[in-house]
């Protein structure tokens, strides 16, 4: 979910690589305010409605006012955690709606997004979360802002695998910060900053970071006294993931990386 301001061998993780692309459906965004937003089609809506694209969300979401303006029938009321606190939301029922032609989940999580769209530039109707991305190849790229959902990546010569863990609804891949031990740390494309940490660091500094066989340097760090989720060592965001053509491999458990 947004969170505007907001080595690997002991793994078996790491080797270089590239990825050729077998087949893929296209979908065009817009990265502003340093998230990833694209246009989704649903039933009712007079246009598109504004969804950002959120691999740290482990559900699909709709806002409160979309639903509301759309009339989607909605359930009980439950709590989910979010950066910071549990927060009350609904589980809608029957939304039809589609992104590129892919329906997005019909039974989307609802949620009052308003303080959140106050950091935008426009108001946020909904989040494409980990359950639209969990048996799929996607593939970001920022350099044509286009997303891509391929059949299969085929691993070659040129970028960094990671491997790619789920856990708790979330995608996770283990980094080492300032020379630590490696900790897993959620992949998450719904953050605008580089990199959120764990740690007794000062509140926004710049750190090092270990992504893959990479050493990054000077990477902005928004430091936390205690766990942002449980068993979870921060959020990496697109500070960091957009200087990167990514490739989300749910379905062999993988992230690719490949400068660009």
């Amino acid at each position: 979910m947004p969170r505007v301001s907001a080595t690997l061998s002991w793994l078996g993780c790491l080797f270089f690589a590239a990825f050729t692309e077998v087949s893929a459906t296209v979908i065009p965004f817009e990265f502003r305010d340093g998230l990833i937003w694209v246009k989704v089609t649903a039933a009712g809506a007079k246009g598109p409605l504004n969804f950002l694209l959120d691999s740290g969300a482990g559900s699909t979401v709709l806002s409160a006012d979309a639903s509301a303006r759309l009339q989607v029938p909605i359930g009980k009321p439950t709590s989910v955690q979010r950066v910071g606190a549990g927060v009350a939301a609904f589980r809608a029922r029957d939304f039809q709606a589609s992104v590129g032609g892919i329906a997005v989940s019909q039974t989307p999580l609802v949620l009052d997004l308003s303080h959140t769209s106050s950091f935008c530039c426009r108001a946020i109707d909904g989040l494409i979360g980990q359950d639209f991305l969990r048996h799929r190849v996607v593939q970001i790229n920022f350099k044509n802002s286009t997303i891509r959902l391929l059949e299969r990546a085929e691993a070659d010569e040129g970028a960094t695998v990671m491997k790619l863990k789920t856990a708790h609804a979330a995608f996770c891949v283990a980094l080492s910060v300032n020379g630590a031990s490696p900790k897993w740390t959620r992949l998450d494309t719904g953050c605008d900053d580089g990199l959120h940490w764990v740690g007794s660091g000062d509140t926004a500094s710049r750190s090092s970071v270990q992504l893959g066989n990479e050493l990054l340097t000077n990477v902005k760090t928004a430091w936390h006294r205690s766990q942002i989720f449980p068993d979870e060592a921060g959020l990496l965001g697109n500070g960091v993931l957009s200087n990167y053509l990514v490739t989300i491999d749910a379905v062999k458990g993988r992230l690719l990386l490949k400068r660009i």
